[in-house]
């Protein structure tokens, strides 16, 4: 089976000893909305895991293309467990999030053609969000169970999900258009959903009342998103493992290839990317890194760092909150920027307690930083 680019999976195989090829099916429970992922296959039986975001994750098993069986359905175990006041609270925060309104936003094709997954609380109004931005850049958000977005549904706060171009699942050209361009295709695509989003939703989202949240090049964008043109939009921003300078990653990342190709030139596969590099690419690379912009940064920041990351060293993310601090101290005003750093993690911060500790800290931060009044009248 396969993982297809809009949350789908498929079963089937090729032909042996001549017979007919197996046909080629949807791996789908009829229950299921979202996305499904193909979990394992072995004599003749399939595994799924489906989710969405408004739905936590339930595991499905299908034989022959027969009837599917639950095998696990974690909101129902929620629903039926009962140890205390929290597990109440726990079923209201699910069943709020299955009345949540679900909304896609599209640019025009002229414009590029990217979209995003909005997910709103029921009955918002001028609420805040925060723009939550995959990393890759060749990944995508999808339709599929997150517990940061559950929280921050949980608190009121509307989340904003952009793929932009370069994100997989829309085509080879649309993945295709972004390495050579990454800081500036990317980065406009981000500014023009986000405008698109408050536009198509403008009674649902408080516009002054927003941020931007993404890791590892998601982190790389939040990073721009702050110091853009357009910065007034997000009015704080959480970092986890951002690449903020792309000449540095040459040196120290283990994926020296994806700086030049995402960078400079190559595919997003990383091949034919411009090696060696001259000093006139190290220009160029530096003009794309966010670290360029640093001194029109002046929204309050969180840094999340794993200390042992090889993928995006730490150094990355220390650099850009102490380049910070330092642009803000001679301009007279205090860099409102906080760096949590988890000893031993790498790039995913993927411990239990550290991955736990992380994105609790994040969705706390931004929920402090984006409550207020609204800007109703």
């Amino acid at each position: 089976g396969e993982a297809t680019g809009r949350g789908e999976a498929t079963g089937g195989g090729e032909a042996t000893g001549g017979g007919p090829a197996p046909p080629v099916v949807p791996l789908r429970p009829p229950q299921c909305e979202g996305s499904v992922e193909l979990l394992g296959a072995s004599g003749g039986t399939a595994i799924v895991q489906c989710s969405s975001l408004r739905r936590p994750p339930s595991v499905w098993a299908v034989k022959d293309g027969g009837e599917w069986t639950c095998l696990v359905d974690v909101g129902s175990l929620v629903e039926k467990h009962d140890a205390g006041p929290h597990c109440e609270q726990a079923r209201a925060a699910l069943r709020e999030l299955r009345s949540a309104r679900l909304e896609k936003v599209r640019l025009p094709e002229e414009e590029g053609g990217s979209e995003a997954l909005c997910l709103l609380p029921a009955g918002a109004s001028r609420a805040p969000w925060t723009l939550k931005i995959h990393g890759g850049p060749h990944s995508a958000s999808l339709d599929s169970w997150s517990v940061e977005v559950a929280l921050l549904l949980a608190s009121g706060v509307c989340v904003i999900q952009p793929n932009y171009r370069g994100s997989i699942g829309f085509g080879d050209d649309f993945c295709a258009a972004l390495p050579g361009h990454v800081g500036e295709m990317d980065v406009g695509d981000c500014v023009a959903l986000t405008r698109a989003s408050l536009a198509q939703l403008d009674e649902s989202l408080d516009p002054a009342r927003g941020g931007a949240y993404g890791g590892s090049h998601g982190g790389f964008l939040t990073a721009w998103l702050l110091g853009c043109e357009e910065r007034a939009l997000y009015s704080c921003g959480v970092l986890w493992n951002p690449v903020v300078d792309l000449p540095a990653m040459l040196g120290t990342t283990d994926i020296p290839e994806w700086v030049s190709a995402e960078g400079l030139q190559g595919d997003a596969a990383g091949a034919d990317a411009t090696w060696p590099v001259g000093a006139e690419d190290l220009l160029e690379l530096h003009r794309r890194s966010p670290l360029s912009v640093i001194d029109r940064v002046e929204a309050p920041a969180l840094m999340l760092l794993g200390a042992a990351d090889q993928r995006v060293p730490h150094k990355q993310g220390r650099s850009w909150v102490s380049a910070l601090q330092q642009v803000r101290q001679r301009k007279g005003a205090p860099a409102d920027v906080t760096a949590l750093e988890f000893p031993g993690e790498g790039h995913a911060i993927a411990s239990l307690e550290g991955n736990a500790h992380a994105q609790q800290s994040a969705v706390a931060w931004l929920v402090e930083r984006l409550r207020g009044e609204s800007n109703a009248s």
